[in-house]
């Protein structure tokens, strides 16, 4: 009976320590990360961090665990497979880019880790590129399995066009809007002319 208690305040105060790393990320960015502003902003003890987590790695490492770093296929691909085989592959993987985008700019946290990444590797950066990679050879076979032997290299051309909207994306990730917009219709008008001329 009398753990319960402190098993209780321990969750509670795991999760104000996940919350602060969060909010530290989207708030300030990378560069505000470390163990002395986590425990500020979490409102305890840095020792607690040690205890808790085993340090700043351990504690990168429950983020990611608890985080949703990425989007699932389901989430990029919507259609039924009817849908699906009504669409010149092209045309689709236009598509998928656009949704990739989209679901990017509804993860700012994952932005701010993406961006970390271009500058540092650490055990939250890194189970974001293990999550990203498996999610996209996902995409990959899914796509695959509703276009019978393709002609051209599926992932190749999503690994291309797809790191060119991350980078885009991280970028101007703090920019306005309408520069977002406007970078993105450059990137988009060539991803079609070379998938016409290309594809």
């Amino acid at each position: 009976m009398t753990n319960k208690p402190l098993k209780k305040s321990r969750r509670k105060t795991e999760q104000n320590i996940l919350r602060a790393l969060g909010h530290l990320l989207l708030e300030q960015g990378f560069p505000a990360v470390g163990i002395n502003a986590i425990a500020r902003q979490a409102g305890c003890d840095k020792v607690l961090i040690y205890r808790y987590f085993n340090g700043l790695d351990g504690l990168l490492t429950a983020f990611a665990e608890t985080t949703e770093l990425w989007w699932e296929v389901d989430e990029i691909i919507t259609e039924t497979a009817e849908q699906i085989s009504q669409q010149p592959l092209q045309q689709y993987l236009q598509v998928l880019l656009k949704r990739h985008l989209e679901a990017l700019q509804a993860r700012p946290l994952t932005l701010e880790i993406m961006a970390w990444e271009m500058s540092a590797q650490n055990n939250l950066t890194v189970a974001l590129a293990r999550t990203r990679a498996e999610r996209g050879m996902a995409l990959v076979k899914t796509i695959r399995a509703h276009y019978q032997n393709p002609n051209i290299d599926i992932g190749g051309i999503l690994g291309v066009f797809g790191a060119a909207i991350n980078y885009l994306i991280i970028r101007t990730r703090n920019s306005a809007p309408r520069h977002m917009t406007e970078e993105w219709w450059r990137l988009q008008h060539t991803i079609a002319q070379m998938m016409e001329t290309h594809v």
